[in-house]
């Protein structure tokens, strides 16, 4: 039994180590955590209805596109966690045009 045990806490550790591994070389390698369509909901979720450009940048999701009245949105989110650091929202060409 005592041979089981010890199997069995090795195996914890060895996926645990294998997690931290796994931590270690997305940090390394800047590999992001958010996916692009985990970057694409987020970017939905604070008012982009058409993605025009996304793409990865030194740890950086920047998404340009139009939000539902054709205003531009340029939104920049952290890869790691998707948090949002920028967001920049264009009045739309219609409402420029008005006094």
């Amino acid at each position: 039994m005592p041979l089981l045990k010890f199997v069995a806490a090795s195996l914890v550790a060895l996926a645990f180590s294998a997690t931290l591994a796994i931590s270690s070389a997305q940090a390394q390698t800047g590999a992001p955590a958010i996916s692009v369509d985990q970057a694409r909901r987020i970017a939905t979720e604070n008012g982009v209805v058409r993605i025009e450009e996304i793409e990865l940048d030194d740890g950086t999701w920047e998404i340009e596109g139009r939000d539902a009245a054709g205003a531009e949105i340029e939104l920049d989110l952290r890869a790691s966690d998707g948090m949002v650091i920028k967001m920049e929202r264009d009045r739309p060409a219609a409402a420029s045009a008005r006094p």
